[in-house]
């Protein structure tokens, strides 16, 4: 099951499509940054690191990422389901595997699929970074004060920069997969696939917007922002997946195919 997904996946325009779209975001700031004219006593004296370079703290390319960012998620995989079930495929499918294995491997599936292509621009320009600046330490006082007192983890940031990338980035890979999987779990009761696949930008945006109206920092800000958050992430992500899952998992066991 997992090797025929994986393969179906591969077959799939709109997701060589994020993908592309994903290292455009990538790459571009690392050519707008790239250093030029410089040796490496240059850097003795400019404290520059890949960790301020970072996408997620400069440029405006990173604006449009984190607007788009629910689509990068949902477009590559969620409409999967919806799919097999429009055209019949699924019926095919159900005759070799367990109808419960199938709705986990499609749910694993395209949670991964959607939290990989929501963090893959941060993660191609992290490494464009680095192959740009050295790995120096972070300073607080040498320009580099990227994360305040009001941002997220601070202290992390400056005692161990890299830990908090991969935090940042596991974040990141957990809430595209919470975003993909409301697209899966959409599909069982809409079976349309356009509307399934936007279905999760059109949810943030809504969800932003009642946000700001009761004074409380927006999704796309506790996740995307440098905002102080903590247990606010938690309360999204662990119901956030837990209902999708078992949404999707309840309504696909009872959908009748066969």
């Amino acid at each position: 099951m997992l090797k025929m997904d994986l393969k179906r996946i591969g077959t799939r325009p709109i997701f060589w499509a994020v993908f592309l779209a994903g290292l455009i975001y990538a790459l571009i700031p690392v050519i707008q940054t790239w250093p030029h004219g410089v040796d490496a006593e240059y850097y003795i004296s400019y404290p520059r690191n890949p960790y301020v370079s970072w996408m997620y703290f400069t440029g405006d390319t990173y604006y449009m990422y984190a607007l788009t960012f629910p689509l990068l998620a949902s477009l590559a995989f969620s409409d999967a389901y919806a799919e097999d079930f429009n055209t019949g495929f699924i019926k095919n499918i159900l005759t070799k595997v367990n109808k419960k294995r199938y709705l986990l491997s499609r749910y694993a599936v395209n949670f991964c699929i959607g939290g990989l292509m929501a963090t893959l621009p941060l993660t191609v320009n992290f490494l464009g970074e680095m192959a740009a600046y050295p790995l120096i330490d972070n300073h607080y006082f040498l320009g580099m004060p990227v994360v305040t007192g009001g941002g997220f983890w601070p202290e992390l940031f400056y005692s161990h920069p890299l830990v908090y990338i991969l935090l940042r980035l596991g974040l990141l890979f957990l809430f595209g997969g919470m975003l993909a999987s409301l697209g899966l779990a959409f599909s069982t009761v809409v079976k349309n696939r356009y509307i399934v696949l936007i279905f999760p930008f059109l949810f943030v945006l809504m969800m932003d917007v009642v946000a700001n109206v009761l004074g409380m920092y927006s999704l796309t800000l506790l996740f995307l922002g440098n905002v102080e958050a903590s247990w606010e992430l938690a309360v999204w992500l662990i119901p956030g997946i837990g209902t999708t899952f078992i949404w999707f998992y309840v309504l696909g066991e009872k959908n009748e195919t066969i």
